[in-house]
Parts: structure tokens; C-alpha cells; sequence
């Protein structure tokens, strides 16, 4: 296996895990592996997790969405939370960490591609997403939550109340996106009296911002 195979095989996928190098190469692991690690130490290979790598940005036929990325990092999952405000400006601050949402183990990555943290959520609670195109191709799509979604996830996934206060603190914009009856329904399929309170105080901000 040599690094120059390693680019004709992924410049146009440039993720890859060890398991696809040991399948396309008949290697023995224990030959294969030193040598990612020295091809990550010079700059030829970024690793994104422990067995999961890409090629760096000067390789890639198309450089992949961070929100790509993510998706790919920790599976199932979706972008969520404020990562997801911001995306659809629904609050005025840049978001550094990319938050999303797995029915997997709460995780976090340090990546030379970014901050990347990832919410456990009930797998009756995974829902309220569908694949965004940012892009004209398959690396710059994602999974995000709906801007409702998001503001449901935030209020089940942060500790305490989300009061009226507190919803107000977050100085949302362009709320004309969203849709009252589309926040009711999720107090309706999630059973939760903390869901149900947060977003009552929610609908009496958003009335206020009209």
C-alpha cells in the first residue's frame, strides 16, 4: 500500500476508515497502521477519530461540508441545537462547535476540521430531520434538523427550564420560519411536561417578536 494508491482511491470520497484500506489492500494490519500514523504525522492524512481518516484539502476533488463531516464522524446522527439556529439565522451569534444529535453515547472530537460534539437523544426522540442540499454535490449535504426540531432539542437537552426569560436570551430572528403548530405537534409525540412548558414559553416569545 502506497500513499500515491491511497489518493487514486479516495481523492473523490476522501473519507476512509482502516477497515476499507484492509479490504482494498491485502496488508496486514499491523504493517498497515504505523504507516498512518506517519502519513497523519507529515500532513498526508488528517485523522478525524480513532480508525476514521480523510485526505487533507489540497487531495480532495471536493472539499466536504463540515456538516458532511459530522454526519460521517459519529452515525446516526444530525446537525441540531444552535449549530442548526445559525444555520438557518435564526440567532445573530457564529456557533464555533458544530453540535448534533445521536440516539449513540454523548461524544466529542477535536478535529483539525473543527470542534465536533454529539447529544444522546432517546431513540423515540431521533426525528425532525431531513437532508439538506448546500451544494451541488453529495459531500456538501447534510442532515439537519428542522428549525422546530432544533428548538426542541435544545429545550430537552439543556438542564433546567426554558422559561420565557430564557428563550428571550437567545434573541432569535427570522422567526417567520417557524411554524407554532409544528412546535405544538412535538409536545404532542414526545411526552415530556418540561417539552410541553418550554414550548409555551417559546410560542409567548415568538408572539412578541411579531
Amino acid at each position: 500500500m502506497k500513499y500515491d494508491e491511497i489518493l487514486k482511491s479516495f481523492s473523490s470520497r476522501p473519507f476512509f476508515e482502516t477497515a476499507d484500506l484492509l479490504t482494498l489492500f491485502p496488508e496486514d494490519e499491523a504493517r498497515v497502521l504505523p504507516r498512518l500514523s506517519r502519513w497523519v504525522g507529515a500532513g498526508k492524512l488528517v485523522r478525524l477519530r480513532r480508525g476514521k481518516y480523510m485526505l487533507p484539502p489540497l487531495y480532495q476533488a471536493q472539499a466536504p461540508h463540515p456538516f458532511y463531516i459530522s454526519n460521517y464522524l459519529y452515525s446516526p446522527s444530525y446537525i441540531s441545537l444552535y449549530t442548526a439556529l445559525e444555520y438557518f439565522k435564526l440567532i445573530p451569534e457564529h456557533t464555533h462547535l458544530i453540535q448534533a444529535v445521536t440516539t449513540r453515547d454523548t461524544r466529542h472530537w477535536q478535529t483539525p476540521m473543527g470542534s465536533f460534539h454529539y447529544h444522546s437523544l432517546k431513540t423515540n426522540r431521533f426525528s425532525g430531520y431531513s437532508l439538506e442540499q448546500m451544494g451541488n454535490h453529495a459531500q456538501q449535504n447534510a442532515l439537519i434538523a428542522s428549525p422546530e426540531k432544533a428548538l426542541v432539542d435544545i429545550c430537552l437537552l439543556n438542564c433546567g427550564e426554558w422559561d420565557v426569560k430564557r428563550w428571550r436570551s437567545l434573541r432569535l430572528q427570522n422567526t417567520e420560519v417557524l411554524d407554532p403548530d409544528n412546535l405544538f405537534e412535538y409536545t404532542r409525540i414526545i411526552p415530556s411536561k418540561k417539552l410541553a412548558r418550554g414550548i409555551r414559553a417559546l410560542i409567548h416569545v415568538l408572539k412578541e417578536t411579531k
